[in-house]
């Protein structure tokens, strides 16, 4: 088992040399956190990582959009958090929209189907009265012809 580990040791001396050296910044994001189980893993090691979202800034938060959008609007880290609030705002009145939209066209094909079944159980009923009518006319038919005589 030494053996391996050295080996282990030597390989990974080797990438990091071919790799070169890390940057400063990157060495200062690296955040070693205690787990308990392996749901932990999942959020980061923090019981509770909304709260450690809460606490960004907002210039961070808005650092995730692309500088390219944020050129092309012409927007500011000022006006960057109003912006994001317009567009949030925006997004929240389009779902409204859209769900108010499918409420009424669900209502529409509800009431489009309750026409559909009317007219359906109509015709249904249209088609048993002409089978009656049929089978009465075959009936005197019938009997018109054993009454005739050959």
């Amino acid at each position: 088992m030494p053996e391996e580990t050295q080996e282990d040791t030597v390989v990974l001396t080797q990438i990091q040399k071919s790799r070169g050296p890390l940057a400063s910044n990157h060495v200062s994001e690296v955040q070693l956190h205690r787990v308990e189980s392996i749901s932990d893993l999942h959020s980061g090691g923090l019981p509770h990582p909304h709260l450690a979202e809460e606490a960004r800034p907002w210039d961070e938060l808005l650092g995730v959009l692309p500088p390219s959008l944020c050129a092309q609007a012409g927007c500011s880290t000022v006006c960057g958090r109003g912006g994001f609030l317009l567009l949030l705002a925006l997004l929240v009145l389009t779902c409204l929209a859209l769900a108010i939209l499918a409420v009424y066209l669900s209502v529409l094909q509800s009431e489009s189907l309750r026409v559909l079944a009317y007219t359906l159980r109509t015709q249904e009923e249209m088609l048993l009265k002409l089978r009656l009518a049929s089978l009465s006319q075959l009936r005197r038919l019938n009997s018109s012809e054993a009454r005739a005589p050959s």
